[in-house]
């Protein structure tokens, strides 16, 4: 499949992670406004939320993951870094999501940067929001475990709601 065919949001502010829902979506259905919506559900504070930047230009958290793809019948799951990536079983999954260290224009404010990985047609790619297009990834397990390998990245599993969560990962 052409990359073109691809959605593919570009980075804005610290939207990564509306970015990162919409890539996984394969369309533009959330915005900041919904972004933040979610958030004062969560927590009605305008100025201070837990759940985005103080400053009103993203870096949302995980629990607004979480509840933008539940409004899709999508859930979210921590992928154990201790369980070997071979036994996951990447047919069950939506899409996998990274959540890496980012270093800001200000390099004393370390912040956190979100990416999704899906697959369309047996070929998985990287639709991180920063880069110019989708990048195939010829290996994915050893893309996942490229980011398993450091400490400080989150590696999440995004399957359907029905799925049950004991067949997405091995871990006998």
């Amino acid at each position: 499949m052409p990359n073109d065919e691809l959605f593919h949001e570009k980075q804005r502010l610290q939207y990564c992670l509306v970015h990162t829902v919409n890539n996984i979506l394969q369309k533009a259905e959330f915005d900041p406004a919904k972004m933040d919506e979610i958030c004062y559900a969560f927590n009605e504070s305008k100025w201070f939320n837990p759940h985005r930047s103080w400053i009103g230009t993203g870096n949302y958290d995980i629990n607004i993951l979480m509840a933008a793809l539940q409004q899709y019948d999508l859930k979210v799951m921590w992928f154990d870094k201790r369980v070997p990536v071979e036994r996951i079983h990447l047919n069950k999954l939506r899409a996998i999501v990274f959540n890496i260290p980012s270093r800001t224009l200000l390099t004393l404010y370390r912040g956190r940067h979100w990416f999704p990985v899906i697959e369309k047609n047996g070929v998985y790619y990287n639709l991180d929001s920063k880069l110019k297009e989708p990048t195939v990834i010829d290996d994915i397990r050893k893309f996942i475990q490229s980011h398993v390998d450091q400490k400080e990245t989150e590696v999440m599993l995004v399957v359907e709601n029905s799925v049950d969560e004991e067949t997405v990962v091995d871990k006998s």
